[in-house]
């Protein structure tokens, strides 16, 4: 029966594996939903862009325009603010995407030594498989006779 020397070591690093992996897309997935706030901030400018054009047709003042810059101005600056922090998050994305390869790498050579091991395995048993089947047959001539 195979048994692998460093199934312990192997079972941690997959372990390990896995919780790079969700921290890696945990991370993926806020960094998904800054760039959709972004878009959405800029589709409320358009639409208020919009909006303004048509108030501006029904009105001579010029509030509307004001409101409108204002507006226009408060969501350009929380989209630099949430800017601000993908950046931050791209950062620290890298290194997680970083931390998964380093670990998926380390996963992956003592997964090649059980495959050698295994292979080695399999040499022996084929070895001493052979050595009983001469002496079977070897012992078959000698009765024989």
């Amino acid at each position: 029966m195979f048994k692998f020397s460093l199934q312990t070591v192997l079972d941690v690093r997959e372990r390990l594996e896995k919780i790079k992996y969700k921290e890696f897309s945990g991370l993926l997935f806020e960094r998904q939903r800054m760039d959709g706030e972004i878009q959405a901030r800029n589709a409320q400018i358009s639409s208020a862009a919009e909006k303004l054009d048509l108030v501006r047709r029904n009105s001579i003042t010029a509030a509307p325009l004001q409101l409108y810059t204002q507006f226009r101005q408060r969501l350009q600056s929380e989209i630099g603010l949430i800017a601000e922090q993908l950046r931050e998050e791209e950062q620290a994305l890298e290194e997680k995407r970083k931390e998964l390869v380093e670990a998926r790498r380390a996963h992956r050579a003592l997964e090649i030594l059980k495959e050698k091991e295994r292979a080695r395995y399999a040499q022996a048993l084929a070895r001493q498989e052979r050595a009983i089947m001469d002496e079977i047959a070897a012992n078959n001539y000698l009765h024989q006779k």
